[in-house]
């Protein structure tokens, strides 16, 4: 079956808490009971074929700037060629490698341009983009913070106030968390809309995990 499917790199993307991870373990699970080969690596998995300095950050690793260029990229899509199966990538383009960009004060074309290089250095996997779009950020911000323990929530709130985008804004807390937020969302959704079918939006939570995993991979089988 791997040779009616045409795409061999899935990236799961989207806000923090939008179901990123729940929806690359079903993908996972469905590639598999349909008799593909698949492998699906989550955001802070050890053996993450692609390490990025936000996730080493979060986990208190020692940095490697040498790591984190496009060599792992290339590689990655060497293997999706030869192996023929489907990888899925956990928040890693857009949550882990361009969104810390952003806010660090990128301008529009470095992170047109940090896209850009990593999409084309995988570009023989044929990617396809999910990305899973919150409608109301502020609610969704507001209740995940209250649902989390206070130990994430100052750690988030905290993250949020040190960013160059938020001291640029001067703004701080959960206005600067959500301000920030939207603005990403915004400018992340109208990069996509350039990328044709190499990428699918689609609301989070707006389907059932499973019924929203079919229309993945109904989208990812089209001929591209």
């Amino acid at each position: 079956m791997t040779s009616t499917f045409h795409r061999h790199l899935l990236m799961i993307e989207g806000p923090i808490g939008a179901g990123k991870t729940s929806l690359t373990m079903r993908l996972d699970e469905h590639l598999e009971a349909k008799g593909l080969e698949a492998r699906a690596f989550l955001e802070f998995d050890p053996d993450h074929p692609i390490r990025t300095e936000q996730v080493d950050l979060l986990v208190g690793r020692e940095l490697a700037p040498k790591a984190y260029g496009l060599d792992p990229w290339a590689r990655l899509a060497a293997q999706c060629v030869v192996n023929r199966g489907v990888m899925l990538l956990d928040a890693t383009l857009i949550q882990n490698t361009l969104l810390p960009a952003f806010a660090n004060g990128a301008s529009d074309a470095q992170l047109v341009d940090l896209a850009t290089t990593r999409l084309a250095a995988v570009a023989k996997a044929n990617p396809l983009i999910v990305y899973l779009r919150v409608d109301d950020m502020a609610a969704h911000l507001e209740n995940l913070h209250k649902s989390s323990s206070r130990d994430w929530s100052a750690r988030n709130l905290a993250w949020i106030d040190g960013t160059e985008w938020t001291r640029a804004k001067g703004k701080k807390g959960m206005a600067a968390l959500v301000a920030f937020h939207e603005a990403w969302q915004t400018w992340i959704e109208a990069w996509l809309a350039q990328q044709g079918d190499t990428s699918l939006v689609l609301a989070a939570q707006s389907l059932e995990i499973g019924p929203l995993s079919q229309l993945v991979l109904k989208h990812a089988a089209k001929p591209s």
